[in-house]
């Protein structure tokens, strides 16, 4: 099947509303671009609301810590090739990937390599409204985001994303996710980019480099993601909408971090910066991955044996480590596989002791 042409109705896919969508398409691979600044933001009254803008540093590897999703809908690797051990929190044997080291999208188990889906290019969606049922094992939520990974198709112009986690849920019978509450968000510049195109960015040292304190949603909790104009105006050029990819389940990698729901909110009909009942969709499919959602995902920089993501490393995390190690109820996808070898075994626990005397 040529990935370039490759259609569904998505009619098919839900009931929530009577709105029909364009046919999804699987789009051909995407492009990476480089973010050139950045800035908190809030949210008051629907608007957005842009901080100070601070050049984008590249990021430096500090002691023994590394970049894990802490939730995932991106699909990200450091090498294709190497399977599951290039996925990011399998990278390097378990350290996780390094700061400033392209993740790329990929698949292991769909064939879609990097393609992902898209309305079109016709059409628009600045604003959007996204769940989140789990986080990574050991993860409660909470802690500093850092790295964040997103993918778009560009309706042409300058492209500023924008992310803004809350503990509300964002479930349909939850009502307008605007009335909810959100923490300080953070905004990211990534220049002028030619209209039509499948872009994707990495973006690394939110917290630890440039000081924007963007906390994790916590588990049932949610996250509304903007692409917008430098001013923080909505990109109203058509195509402007996120790609769709899933989060770990039956039809996905499972070794992957976090699931969400179904449901999402797409503030598509119309456009005017307010959720309806109507704009509440099911993203329930027969494709690969499924349940689609926004392909964004959020990473923490942490340390290998720091499994419960709260900045340290104590007879905490060994706990939560002989609890996996024992619990295991298969050999091939168990949050003890700590390497990324399709196994939990002596390797992990020896991976994970030498990590334990290494601290953090």
């Amino acid at each position: 099947m040529n990935a370039k042409h490759a259609v569904m109705l998505f009619g098919l896919l839900g009931t929530m509303n009577t709105l029909a969508k364009p046919p999804l398409q699987l789009s051909g691979p995407g492009v990476r671009v480089e973010p050139l600044a950045i800035a908190p933001a809030r949210i008051e009254h629907g608007k957005f609301v842009l901080g100070e803008w601070q050049e984008y540093q590249a990021t430096q590897t500090r002691g023994a810590k590394g970049y894990y999703y802490i939730f995932d809908c991106f699909g990200g690797w450091v090498d294709p090739e190497l399977g599951r051990r290039g996925y990011v929190n399998h990278a390097r044997s378990g350290l996780g990937a390094e700061p400033g080291e392209p993740r790329v999208p990929w698949d292991t188990m769909c064939g879609s390599g990097s393609s992902r889906w898209y309305f079109g290019p016709e059409y628009l969606c600045p604003m959007t409204v996204d769940d989140i049922e789990s986080l990574a094992p050991g993860a409660p939520g909470g802690s500093p985001i850092d790295g964040v990974d997103a993918a778009w198709w560009w309706g042409g112009g300058e492209c500023v994303l924008a992310f803004f986690p809350s503990d509300d849920s964002a479930l349909c019978d939850d009502g307008d996710p605007l009335d909810h509450t959100y923490a300080e968000g953070v905004v990211v510049d990534v220049g002028d980019q030619e209209p039509g195109g499948y872009y994707y960015v990495n973006v690394d040292g939110i917290w630890s480099q440039h000081g924007v304190l963007v906390p994790t949603p916590r588990p049932g909790g949610s996250y509304l993601a903007g692409l917008l104009n430098k001013d923080g105006s909505p990109n109203l050029q058509p195509g402007t909408q996120f790609m769709l990819w899933g989060t770990s389940d039956a039809n996905s990698e499972p070794f992957r971090s976090g699931t969400q729901s179904s449901k999402g909110w797409d503030d598509d009909a119309p456009i005017d910066a307010h959720f309806s009942p109507s704009e509440c969709y099911d993203y329930s499919c027969g494709i690969c991955t499924c349940p689609l959602g926004r392909m964004v995902g959020f990473l923490a920089y942490r340390c290998p044996a720091d499994l419960n993501w709260d900045g340290f490393v104590n007879g905490d995390d060994y706990d939560l480590f002989a609890e996996w190690f024992d619990g295991c109820a298969s050999p091939w996808y168990c949050d003890a596989d700590l390497n990324g070898d399709g196994y939990a075994n002596g390797d992990d626990f020896d991976a994970f002791a030498s990590w334990f005397d290494e601290g953090c």
